[in-house]
């Protein structure tokens, strides 16, 4: 069935910076020592750079905080830390298109760990995934980091799943980069969301 649908990247879209600089913000408030973390980070994505191992291994080392934090401290990061970084008017985009029928999909780089804690209004929560370990959430990224062509795949399976097909002329996409323009592709109406004030404007590609 067709369907006309929503499409949202978060970080600098729905929210104002980075998900990942807030998360190690806040790690390193409670655990100034973790700094020496970032020795193996620096190693791993040099190692990236030089073809040695994947992009996924590099990032997984610099989502480190997940592997000392609970359920619940990972709620609480999200509510506290995260939240507070909403652009308003975004999220009322967002609410506004689940009310005229669209299907909202918010799909991001961000790591499902945190992201899972949303109350955004969205049908669908696509982002990297993480292994979830002994009922707890780990660093560990499995798959592939949920950017560039990697949103188109994650998208269709999404609606394949629900058994939907993208109504490319009445849907709209949202993001604040031309790494997104993949993801744009899939819909006609391509929005930017400008850094710093949040404006949406129209996507010149």
């Amino acid at each position: 069935m067709l369907q006309k649908v929503a499409l949202f990247d978060f970080d600098n879209t729905v929210a104002r910076g980075d998900s990942i600089a807030l998360l190690l913000k806040h790690d390193f408030k409670h655990h100034p020592w973790h700094a020496l973390y970032f020795i193996k980070v620096g190693i791993l994505y040099l190692l990236f750079l030089l073809h040695l191992i994947s992009f996924e291994k590099a990032k997984s080392a610099i989502l480190f905080p997940i592997d000392g934090m609970s359920d619940e401290q990972l709620k609480a990061f999200y509510q506290n830390e995260v939240v507070p970084t909403y652009y308003s008017h975004v999220v009322e985009e967002m609410r506004q298109k689940q009310q005229e029928g669209y299907f909202v999909i918010l799909c991001t780089a961000s790591c499902e760990a945190y992201m899972r804690y949303n109350e955004l209004p969205i049908d669908c929560l696509l982002g990297t995934k993480t292994l979830r370990k002994n009922q707890h959430e780990t660093s560990e990224i499995i798959g592939k980091n949920c950017k560039g062509e990697e949103k188109i795949n994650r998208i269709l399976a999404c609606l394949k799943a629900q058994h939907l097909e993208i109504d490319y002329e009445q849907s709209y996409g949202y993001s604040d980069s031309r790494s997104d323009l993949p993801m744009l592709s899939l819909v006609k109406h391509k929005k930017r969301i400008l850094l710093k004030t949040g404006q949406i404007v129209e996507f010149e590609e």
